[in-house]
């Protein structure tokens, strides 16, 4: 009888070190002390975007992440018409300026400091090249990271 409940003690801490384990391992990472702290300042560029998107993108507006957590305040905004190929009738490519759609450039800084090497976004890492869904207030943008840079 006495060596049932070993068994069953035994077997309870192995799954219990099993489900420690697993947490561990599938939470974001939380980087050395010494680089806690930092924050960062992003610089996206949303391509082939709606003019009446970009319109809601402003200075001072507040982006997300898909869970609804703020991350970034927006402090520069700029606009250009949007560039896509174009044949000739030589089959020669050539790059015009698209009728309605807009190319912007947002620079944002990090509300929280990173806690990482790479700060988070969701599940992403917001690092230069990578391509990240922006979340606002009331709109959503595809978007390629340009630069990232640590601020005091």
């Amino acid at each position: 009888m006495r060596n049932k409940w070993i068994v069953g003690i035994v077997l309870a801490l192995v799954i219990i070190a099993g489900v420690v384990a697993a947490y561990k391992l599938t939470r974001t990472p939380k980087g050395a002390a010494g680089l806690s702290g930092m924050r960062i300042e992003a610089t996206f560029l949303a391509y082939g975007t709606r003019p009446e998107t970009a319109a809601e993108i402003n200075v001072g507006g507040t982006m997300y992440d898909e869970t609804g957590t703020a991350l970034f305040t927006i402090t520069k905004v700029t606009s250009a018409q949007a560039e896509e190929d174009s044949f000739d009738s030589q089959g020669r490519i050539h790059i015009v300026q698209h009728p309605i759609l807009k190319d912007l450039t947002i620079t944002a800084q990090s509300i929280a400091p990173k806690e990482s090497w790479a700060f988070m976004s969701g599940a992403d890492k917001v690092l230069a090249g990578a391509s990240l869904a922006l979340y606002g207030d009331t709109w959503k943008v595809w978007a390629k990271t340009l630069t990232v840079r640590n601020l005091p």
